[in-house]
């Protein structure tokens, strides 16, 4: 289940001088999966992956990889659901790299892309919630579980379902890490290459990673009223009396105009406990006339603040 914030309350201190938004992703006491866009990400099939205790990782499908690890506040996902939506969501913590190459397994060659990658999917634990992602290198199955729960350490748990009759390889530049622990029987070539040897059923790799370098300090973008009409409310309410699918802002504020509240239709004032209740539950009183088309609520789409400035807006139309 994803858990939006739905007021502005501070979240934890691994976030400074920073405020949650309404379109937060949270995490509770199970481990959540988000697919999504994420900023400065290797490639457009992201998995954002967030553990309790606030230690989360991001898993590119396209090249099969985890790639990069926070720590902190999870997601803001106001990309994906503002206006149209569609756009990168931000991690709330600073990135440390993993060292990973962009496609770090390899069949046979350390020193070859493979030609055919072939992501799978995922499989969650019935108690945690932790996935296993399933995957494919030219041809050769791999089972890949992450375990981030402790701050700066990463592990790499592979299962390999049909063992290779030739050695593969993991490529991870052991430069951009503290320390890389190999389990037994895997060897460390160069300052890259990590070698599986041929039969091997499981493997792990332990990565320590650099702590991050600065303390993560939130921007907050501050929406003028204009722009958030613009984003969430123009398709539907015009500002020049004309009659879309909801009534129009012209002339709205300040004036008496019969709703149906509770199947009961009566006049209300419109004032800005009456915009507000509109934003958050619009159901409740809907205005004579436009109850054909239900408006969804968006109390985890603005923030408290951004409500305020939208009816702090529309009251001068």
């Amino acid at each position: 289940m994803i858990h939006l914030l739905t007021n502005l309350t501070l979240i934890s201190s691994c976030v400074s001088l920073a405020y949650a938004q309404a379109t937060d992703i949270t995490v509770q006491d199970k481990t959540l999966i988000q697919r999504c866009l994420i900023d400065d990400a290797p490639s457009t099939r992201m998995i954002a992956v967030g553990n309790p205790g606030g230690f989360n990782y991001a898993f590119d499908a396209l090249h099969c990889a985890p790639v990069f690890a926070w720590s902190g506040g999870f997601l803001d996902f106001k990309g994906e659901v503002n206006g149209r939506g569609g756009n990168p969501s931000k991690v709330l913590g600073v990135r440390q790299s993993l060292g990973t190459d962009t496609i770090p397994f390899r069949v046979k060659k350390s020193d070859v892309a493979p030609e055919a990658i072939k992501f799978h999917g995922y499989r969650r634990d019935a108690e945690t919630g932790e996935p296993t992602f399933t995957y494919a290198i030219d041809g050769f199955p791999v089972e890949q579980k992450v375990d981030f729960t402790t701050a700066n350490v990463v592990t790499l748990n592979f299962t390999f379902p049909k063992p290779s009759e030739s050695k593969n390889y993991y490529r991870v530049d052991v430069a951009q890490v503290d320390k890389v622990e190999l389990s037994e029987g895997l060897t460390l070539s160069g300052k890259q290459v990590i070698e599986f040897p041929a039969g091997a059923t499981t493997a792990k790799i332990t990565l320590h990673l650099k702590p991050a370098n600065k303390k993560f300090v939130r921007k907050i973008v501050k929406l003028s009223g204009e722009q958030i009409y613009k984003m969430h409310c123009n398709a539907c309410h015009s500002l020049d009396g004309s009659k879309l699918i909801g009534p129009s802002f012209k002339g709205f504020f300040g004036k008496k105009h019969n709703v149906v509240r509770n199947g009961q239709e009566q006049q209300v004032l419109v004032d800005a406990a009456y915009l507000k209740e509109s934003i958050t539950d619009p159901q409740a009183a809907i205005v004579k006339g436009y109850e054909a088309v239900p408006m969804p609520s968006f109390s985890k789409v603005l923030s408290k603040r951004e409500i305020e400035t939208l009816v702090k807006y529309l009251s001068k139309l």
